[in-house]
């Protein structure tokens, strides 16, 4: 009994624990996944615990420990923010390094048989989903568009339908940072009542979804798109989010993706596993993640900075 008493407390305490604990983003989670598969592979460290609950979820887990148990990791995609790094500095973790693993795009995506959108611009989503509106006297106004053709002329008539990333998600910060930042709205800009959605559930039943819902759309990493053969991503000023049109910031809605790493911990094999996140293997031309849809930072960028 003693002995088993003893392999878990080494198993939970931060201090020397023996399994890396990561937490955070969804968009992150199918990355990380393969990360802790092929670390498990390459060394003799236990297998690291991943699981998604959301970048907002995640940065609070990760701000925590009970008992000596914690997050040794959380994934983002998003930056932290002041208010989430001061709960971290107030619970005694002193030293943070923010990672930068690599960029993705935010695809708006739908039923792959749904046409007529080649001409849809940014400028139309915004108007699509904001609650208030200005008109042309400039009075903010209800927003009175049902259909994209009341939008824009060149749009089909059809209802507008979408779903976007609910609160806890990084993906809505980027969101919301991505289509309204440079609109004239300013006051209290909200979404309309168009449905959150949890996309942290499952990706899958919502891919489903689209596919039983006619002219839906919804937004999600696109990475997440690659082997989905029933929904493509919508174009978005004519341009799709490709490798190349991400990495070169030419596709509108372009985010960093990010682990947030407690470097106070002594958990078994955490530097390496933190170097395996942006060895050659796994985002180089063809590293492993490379293939999955992680599109990698210029060489000339910065990707490790402490806070």
């Amino acid at each position: 009994m003693n002995i088993i008493i003893a392999l878990m407390f080494m198993c939970c305490s931060v201090e020397g624990r023996i399994q890396i604990r990561q937490t955070g983003s969804s968009s992150v989670y199918p990355f990380a996944i393969k990360i802790a598969q092929e670390f498990s592979k390459k060394t003799d460290n236990i297998c690291p615990f991943v699981e998604s609950t959301g970048t907002g979820s995640g940065f609070a887990d990760f701000s925590q420990t009970h008992n000596g148990f914690g997050y040794d990791i959380t994934n983002a995609s998003r930056p932290i923010n002041q208010k989430e790094l001061a709960k971290c500095k107030k619970a005694g973790i002193t030293s943070i390094l923010e990672v930068c693993i690599g960029i993705d795009g935010i695809a708006l995506a739908t039923k792959k048989n749904l046409t007529g959108f080649n001409a849809l611009r940014l400028n139309d989503l915004f108007t699509a989903i904001v609650k208030k509106i200005k008109n042309a006297k400039g009075e903010i106004i209800d927003n009175p568009y049902l259909k994209w053709n009341e939008i824009n002329s060149n749009l089909p008539d059809l209802p507008i339908r979408i779903l976007i990333p609910s609160q806890s998600h990084g993906s809505r910060n980027a969101f919301e940072t991505m289509v309204m930042h440079e609109n004239d709205v300013r006051s209290g800009i909200e979404v309309r009542e168009i449905s959150d959605y949890e996309a942290a559930d499952s990706h899958h039943l919502l891919f489903d979804f689209l596919d039983n819902n006619q002219a839906t759309m919804a937004f999600v990493a696109a990475n997440l798109l690659d082997n989905c053969v029933q929904i493509k991503a919508m174009q978005i000023d004519g341009i799709e989010p490709t490798y190349s049109t991400i990495q070169n910031g030419t596709y509108p809605m372009v985010r960093k993706l990010f682990i947030y790493v407690r470097e106070d911990t002594k958990t078994e094999g955490l530097q390496n596993y933190v170097d395996e996140w942006l060895s050659p293997a796994a985002i180089g031309k063809d590293g492993y993640l490379t293939k999955m849809g992680l599109v990698p930072l210029l060489e000339n960028v910065q990707r490790r900075r402490k806070l």
